[in-house]
């Protein structure tokens, strides 16, 4: 975190356009991703990398900031907040950062569901749902943005985890990984945004409306059944069960799901199921770095010992998914 957050007040105050407004600095988030804080008075968002370390190799604060400008400026985009200052020089704060625009609205949490969420009707959830398929779906008709650079092949993208697997000592994911590998990704058509983090906390909603898409670190320029495959996860299936947005009555399956991205897409969600198998192996990835860091001692960090205790389900997921797809 921020060691002295009125000395950053009082340096922001005389660096942004009309800072004087500035009455303080309160962390929103903070931990392995980027750090979040709330730049009150001046209703704006400021944005710097982990200080307890990175968990994972993504775009950093300055690439995520010329995302969002490039987004910002690209027709047919999702909406984004505006990007209001990106700084690449660590002596201002002790590190880069950029600060953007706070977009009215809210996201839904991963598990402490809002009572607006969960007190609405059915219909109200199941529009929800269908405006979050849409955002995504959406990008499938983007062209891919120069700021994301060269177009990342799905299978390029799996051995990119599958090396992060193995720096996590996990081998029993590369061995996973392996057996996806052995069968070519199937494509749905020419290369496209990808987010890369589709869960539904990451749209911000205004009166059930998608006021923004966040947190872009994970973007590149690749297949859109990747997107589709990480929204799926979160909805039952023959080999899990669905996480707890998805739970609540109103919300769809995932047969509606898949036919309202053919729909948004213009695109055939044939072959999603490998897909789906790569973006619970890039979680599993992720989850099998925060245990390596945890039993390692590198991190003292308590949710760490909750990745610790999940790691084996998701290998479990994911070699029922591979058994049961044939791979």
């Amino acid at each position: 975190m921020i060691a002295d957050l009125d000395r950053t007040a009082a340096t922001l105050r005389d660096l942004l356009p009309g800072g004087k407004a500035i009455t303080g600095i309160r962390p929103l988030t903070t931990g392995f991703s980027n750090e979040t804080y709330l730049i009150e008075g001046a209703d704006l968002i400021l944005r710097l990398p982990p200080s307890a370390g990175a968990m994972l190799d993504g775009h950093g604060v300055i690439a995520q900031a010329a995302i969002y400008s490039e987004l910002g400026s690209a027709a047919g985009a999702p909406p984004v907040p505006d990007i209001v200052l990106s700084c690449e020089d660590a002596s201002v704060l002790g590190t880069p950062f950029f600060v953007m625009a706070c977009v009215p609205g809210e996201s839904i949490h991963d598990i402490d569901l809002q009572p607006w969420f969960t007190a609405g009707s059915d219909d109200f959830r199941r529009g929800i749902c269908r405006r979050w398929v849409s955002a995504f779906a959406g990008l499938a008709k983007l062209a891919p943005l120069e700021v994301l650079g060269k177009v990342v092949s799905p299978e390029d993208d799996a051995r990119m985890w599958q090396a992060f697997a193995r720096a996590a000592n996990c081998a029993q994911l590369v061995e996973q990984y392996d057996r996806l590998l052995a069968v070519p990704a199937p494509r749905s058509g020419p290369p496209a945004v990808v987010h890369g983090d589709t869960k539904l906390s990451n749209l911000m909603w205004r009166d059930g409306e998608v006021s923004a898409v966040l947190d872009w670190e994970m973007a590149l320029n690749g297949e859109p059944l990747a997107d589709l495959g990480y929204m799926l996860y979160g909805f039952e299936g023959s080999y899990h069960g669905s996480t707890t947005p998805q739970q609540q009555p109103g919300m769809p399956g995932r047969d509606q799901v898949i036919a309202w991205w053919e729909e948004m897409s213009g695109r055939s969600a044939e072959g999603v199921f490998w897909h789906e198998i790569a973006q619970i192996a890039k979680i599993t990835a992720i989850i099998a770095e925060g245990t390596n860091m945890w039993v390692t001692g590198r991190s003292q960090d308590p949710k760490l010992a909750y990745f610790a205790k999940n790691l084996d389900y998701y290998l479990g997921v994911m070699r029922a998914m591979l058994d049961g797809g044939g791979f």
